[in-house]
């Protein structure tokens, strides 16, 4: 058609050599004179039409899960509000902002304990075993039963309002198995705590707990990172009292290889 038609324009007569080219890579696939060429090219069409299919499905998949995440964080404010972390307008209350402060454990348990006066008063060392609860994670066998009256009592206050919140969890519709919460807060190092916190030696607390060594070191440094927070707490609210308990708690289990900057020191 170039010639006979005497067509000059380049764009035109590069298309026909595209087209061409195109034409002889047809010719000489091995698929051109296959016999099965049609029974092929319907199972590649079915391939492709299941690949659109399987695109549009992630995608209904991933609105599904925006909407469940959308049902889920009206829930949770449902609760902040019930449990008066803000207000019917969703603005922040003196309890939202102290929790905002927590970052390391259980900030709606730990703000709990704090506005019902658990901690007002208790002695740092028990202050510390108490929060050992939030931040120890294993599973212990064997361990020693809690046995001290004055760390029994403060850790069925945290059983409780761990509790109460996931009663409330529930009520607004989150599903919340309350026996499992309630045993997230684990006792196993409260006594070896209060020991540590107390002034015993390292090689002594260690023998009172089948816990391994590197584990009760994390558990201390964690700790230690909770009270900081916690100290944090207080200031936003004004407790200087609750301020000064856990600045003790803090400096009284920031010692020795605990918190060595290396073990082989």
């Amino acid at each position: 058609p170039i010639e006979d038609m005497k067509i000059k324009e380049s764009d035109f007569e590069e298309n026909v050599r595209k087209i061409e080219t195109l034409e002889h890579r047809l010719f000489k696939h091995a698929l051109h004179d296959d016999p099965n060429l049609d029974s092929m090219y319907e199972l590649c069409e079915k391939k492709n039409a299941l690949a659109i299919k399987c695109k549009d499905t992630k995608q209904e998949l991933r609105d599904a899960r925006t909407v469940l995440q959308l049902d889920e964080l009206k829930c949770r404010k449902r609760v902040l509000r019930r449990l008066g972390y803000c207000n019917n307008a969703d603005v922040i209350e003196t309890k939202g902002r102290v929790a905002c402060e927590i970052s390391t454990g259980q900030e709606l348990a730990l703000a709990e304990l704090i506005f019902n006066g658990t901690f007002n008063d208790l002695e740092p060392p028990v202050i510390a075993a108490v929060l050992s609860c939030f931040v120890f994670e294993e599973n212990v066998k064997d361990a020693p039963e809690l046995t001290s009256d004055n760390l029994k009592a403060p850790y069925r206050l945290v059983q409780e309002v761990a509790r109460r919140i996931a009663e409330v969890e529930n009520e607004c519709k989150l599903d919340t198995d309350v026996d499992e919460y309630v045993g997230k807060f684990k006792w196993e190092l409260m006594t070896v705590t209060h020991a540590w916190a107390s002034g015993a030696k390292f090689y002594d607390i260690c023998k009172m707990t089948p816990v391994f060594e590197g584990s009760i070191i994390r558990v201390m440094r964690r700790l230690e990172e909770l009270l900081r927070q916690m100290i944090l707490a207080a200031k936003a609210i004004g407790n200087n009292e609750l301020e000064r308990k856990f600045s003790e708690a803090s400096t009284a289990i920031k010692r020795d290889i605990v918190f060595a900057a290396s073990l082989y020191l």
